[in-house]
């Protein structure tokens, strides 16, 4: 997360807001103490036509609109034109380039989820962290509007529900979008039947243990295999060895501890299972291009 401290807004800053939509929400969840899930509802001018811009999270919108409305959306270089009906989804991954244009003025609801909930279920179904969510623009898919609305109503409500509700809420929210807009990987997983369930085992011993030595003998002997033939099922299914996946696994948990700067370079390679600092960040600029202390100015600056 950004750095700034807002009374409205911890997503992103108020001033990257006002960018996107010319206006701050007059609703949030802010002061809820919610974890890994933002809600925003929005009063939008219109006709609007937002500037170029890319989100730090996963993004569900929910348009409040009387009529079908008519709008533009252009996602990296695809533009979309549709009459967008009353209870109408969109979905926005983080980091695509996107902007839209509406007719009419409007509200908006605006849900963030946190890339925690997607990476726990990818990893628990298909060993692979953070899935790729397909766009989704204007779609009728009553199951997320329906949780939407109950996060918005929660979010604006004199009497909100505990957030371990909201939580679970979101969690499923996140279970939904995986599971029916990420890419095929998931189908291919359990498409591997019994074969998988074995080599899961291992998978989520890998994601349990992150900070300590992942011997293949060990690996193989979780899943109930010979090493030969796990190292073979394991490249089969997840498309790299069971060591370069390990350190593919470490490095993806380095990324996430180094956004909490209350730990140190040393204390983030010892809990992705590196005693030695030097090879850690060896390691990480081969996989980032980057070392662990730019990889950390550069988290803090976007």
């Amino acid at each position: 997360m950004p750095a700034h401290q807002s009374r409205l807004v911890r997503v992103m800053s108020e001033e990257q807001i006002v960018g996107i939509t010319g206006t701050l929400p007059y609703a949030t969840s802010i002061g809820r103490n919610w974890t890994g899930v933002e809600v925003h509802r929005y009063r939008v001018s219109g006709p609007s036509d937002t500037k170029a811009f890319s989100l730090p999270q996963l993004a569900v919108f929910l348009p409040h609109l009387g009529r079908p409305c008519r709008v533009r959306q252009d996602v990296g270089d695809h533009t979309m034109v549709k009459d967008v009906p009353q209870h109408a989804v969109t979905i926005a991954p983080a980091s695509l380039p996107r902007r839209a244009s509406i007719a009419r003025p409007h509200e908006l609801t605006a849900i963030f989820l946190a890339p925690l909930f997607f990476s726990d279920v990818a990893r628990c179904e298909t060993g692979h962290g953070y899935p790729e969510i397909m766009p989704q623009f204007g779609i009728a898919d009553p199951l997320i509007r329906s949780l939407g609305m109950t996060l918005d109503r929660e979010m604006r409500s004199n009497n909100p529900k505990p957030a371990f509700y909201v939580e679970r809420l979101a969690s499923t929210l996140a279970a939904h979008i995986f599971v029916n807009y990420s890419t095929p990987v998931y189908r291919q997983m359990r498409r591997l039947g019994a074969h998988w369930t074995k080599l899961r085992r291992s998978i989520e011993h890998i994601h349990a243990n992150i900070d300590g030595p992942l011997p293949l003998d060990r690996l193989a002997m979780i899943a109930g295999m010979s090493k030969f033939h796990f190292a073979k099922s394991f490249h089969q299914a997840m498309g790299l060895p069971p060591h370069q996946y390990v350190v593919q696994a470490r490095m993806d948990k380095a990324r996430t501890l180094l956004g909490d700067e209350t730990m140190s370079l040393a204390q983030v390679a010892s809990r992705v299972g590196y005693v030695d600092p030097g090879q850690f960040a060896s390691q990480f600029r081969k996989r980032t291009g980057l070392t662990p202390a730019q990889y950390r100015r550069h988290f803090r600056q976007s």
